[in-house]
């Protein structure tokens, strides 16, 4: 029996490692050839484990501080007529400054430009193509519970992704008329690298049991946990699904 995404093809950033890579599993896993982007030197480090999974697979390595430079290699990987069906917007950039007074400028446009220029850039490109083909789109992005908190939130960070929940509502009303669904997923605590980059195992596990970050399981998520989500959003039986923040942060946003 045929997979639900034989003979589709989705692009995911930030699939060296983490959420995106696991997203990139669980996509090949259903029969989607793959599109991997990351700016990580190990990316071509993973090939043989997607290649097995999925009937084809290209890597590019992207400079996510310029989205601006984005449509050059995109016009190599996803030309006609083969296409992309699914976006995965999970590359991320964490801030440095965690406060109000404490941030800069260069922090500020570097997280915004991973956080939401590149998603917005991709989002067009990816939707113009969707557009011309007349077949629809899955478009999802990897969004934070730090977009709906005010305490234990980088700026620079909980900001961007604010604004890529309100990039994921517009656009989800602005490419409906094409088939073209739009949505974001919101982890909380994740044994991601991000995450890795801010806290250890112990720190992890004292977050999501009490303070701001606590969540209803007292349980760190791992990022199949969240793959899984974006892979339901990327599946014939979500069809009616667009505009939304799904949160995967196990009761730390309700």
């Amino acid at each position: 029996m045929a997979l639900p995404l034989e003979g589709r093809t989705a692009l995911v950033t930030g699939a060296a490692e983490g959420i995106g890579r696991a997203c990139a599993i669980a996509l090949a896993g259903q029969g989607a050839s793959l599109v991997l982007v990351d700016d990580a030197p190990t990316l071509e480090g993973v090939a043989a484990e997607f290649a097995s999974q999925s009937g084809a697979v290209r890597f590019v390595t992207a400079d996510f501080g310029a989205p601006q430079d984005f449509p050059r290699w995109f016009q190599q990987v996803a030309a006609a007529p083969v296409g992309i069906d699914i976006l995965v917007n999970a590359k991320s950039a964490s801030s440095d400054g965690s406060s109000l007074l404490a941030d800069h400028d260069d922090d500020w446009k570097r997280v915004h430009a991973t956080n939401v220029d590149a998603p917005r850039v991709l989002m067009q490109l990816v939707g113009r193509q969707m557009v011309e083909r007349g077949r629809g789109g899955r478009i999802v992005s990897i969004s934070s519970s730090s977009a709906f908190r005010g305490k234990a939130v980088r700026l620079s960070y909980g900001c961007s992704k604010a604004a890529l929940n309100a990039l994921t509502r517009i656009a989800a009303a602005q490419l409906a008329e094409h088939d073209i669904n739009v949505n974001a997923v919101a982890p909380g605590v994740t044994r991601s690298a991000l995450q890795r980059k801010l806290r250890n195992e112990d720190q992890m596990l004292a977050a999501v049991s009490a303070g701001p970050l606590e969540n209803f399981f007292h349980r760190v998520s791992q990022p199949e946990d969240v793959a899984a989500a974006v892979l339901f959003l990327c599946l014939p039986g979500s069809r009616q699904v667009t505009g939304q923040v799904i949160h995967t942060s196990a009761g730390t946003i309700v």
